[in-house]
């Protein structure tokens, strides 16, 4: 019977189908606004305590080892790695001695970290900091500290126990109101790598819109960023860091695309 259908509909009906679905399970983007204070009349925001609670709930699930790891508040069953971003963590820490010292910016309640756990233990000296709002950083103290992950309020609170060798963000600078100004700051933390993980970018200028959750994820919305890829590529060219790997990125949307960098700062010999 499937066989029947699928030879009686044109293939233009499958492709419909498709994108409907997807559209179910995946954000929307939409607008192009002239500040952040607009794009936020129009959105939730990322700090409401319904999502904290979600994510809350999924990573404790896989602390009991009830599921293998969480991504956006979404449980996943079975192993399945970022690729990309993790061979960027272990040719750091390759060039670092088998160190690894990573600042997670906006790293949530340690999701990347936990989904990729079994092989960043094979790193000899590994410590995993994760830079969070002050909610999320009293959660993850109280439920997910251990001797390599610890939670920070800041930046500047991570570095007081040494530098980081890389800086990593993932499906973060876009939330960030002033993203160049972030930018500018953990440049001043002289880490030898950055790593960007899904990051949304468009070929023009910055381009501000507003990002829809799907209910099914959890009911909230916020601003989003798409940035200028000549004009992020020329803020850490001119703070010395040259690009060493690049892959796309998988996330949907309409309006800009999504990439992954690994950065490393020139060699001054």
């Amino acid at each position: 019977m499937t066989n029947i259908i699928k030879a009686l509909c044109p293939p233009i009906l499958f492709q419909v189908l498709r994108r409907l679905r997807h559209r179910r399970v995946s954000s929307s983007f939409a607008g192009n606004y002239p500040s952040w204070d607009q794009a936020k009349l129009d959105s939730s925001g990322y700090d409401a305590a319904n999502i904290l609670e979600t994510i809350k709930n999924s990573a404790l699930k896989v602390k009991r080892g009830e599921a293998t790891f969480e991504r956006d508040s979404v449980c996943f069953y079975h192993v399945e790695y970022r690729y990309p971003a993790l061979s960027g963590l272990l040719y750091a820490a390759l060039s670092s001695g088998s160190r690894l010292s990573v600042l997670d910016f906006g790293g949530s309640l340690a999701s990347f970290y936990s989904q990729h756990a079994a092989i960043l233990s094979s790193v000899q000296n590994l410590r995993w900091g994760v830079v969070e709002q002050a909610h999320f950083v009293v959660c993850g103290q109280e439920n997910l500290n251990t001797r390599v992950l610890k939670f920070y309020n800041t930046p500047a609170e991570f570095a007081l126990e040494g530098t980081p060798d890389v800086i990593f963000l993932s499906s973060v600078l876009q939330y960030m109101e002033k993203p160049y100004q972030l930018l500018e700051e953990l440049l001043q933390l002289d880490a030898e790598f950055f790593l960007f993980d899904r990051t949304s970018f468009n070929d023009g200028d910055d381009r501000l819109s507003v990002q829809t959750v799907p209910p099914s994820i959890y009911p909230a919305s916020y601003p989003a960023w798409f940035l200028s890829w000549s004009k992020f590529l020329d803020t850490m060219s001119s703070a010395g860091y040259e690009i060493i790997m690049e892959f796309p990125g998988t996330d949907p949307t309409e309006i800009g695309y999504y990439k992954g960098l690994l950065f490393k700062r020139r060699s001054t010999h």
